[in-house]
């Protein structure tokens, strides 16, 4: 580990890749999520590099939290990440809907 930011997400890379495709495909295939607006797709990206930001510098944490913050990250990106009708939901939990805005339901 060298301390930078890349090359530790590079060298995890193919772990995250491989869970996120696994749930992708099978989503996918069952269409099961909801089509994201605008404010939901910044919701959701935003969410995933909140996760992984948390889930690099977690590693640096004291040693009684830097496992427990590592996870935590870690299930915010996966959360977000493999299952984006959750940041649908919390848009459309927060925010308002305008007037003829579809729920998608």
């Amino acid at each position: 580990m060298s301390g930078n930011l890349l090359s530790f997400y590079w060298d995890h890379a193919p772990q995250i890749v491989c869970i996120w495709f696994a749930f992708w495909s099978v989503r996918r295939g069952a269409e099961a999520d909801y089509p994201l607006n605008r404010t939901a797709k910044k919701v959701r990206w935003t969410a995933v590099s909140i996760g992984f930001f948390v889930g690099y510098y977690g590693y640096y944490a004291p040693a009684n939290f830097g496992g427990s913050i590592r996870v935590a990250g870690f299930l915010w990106v996966m959360a977000f990440l493999c299952w984006p009708n959750l940041a649908y939901h919390l848009t459309n939990l927060f925010g308002r809907r305008k007037d003829g805005e579809q729920d998608g339901l």
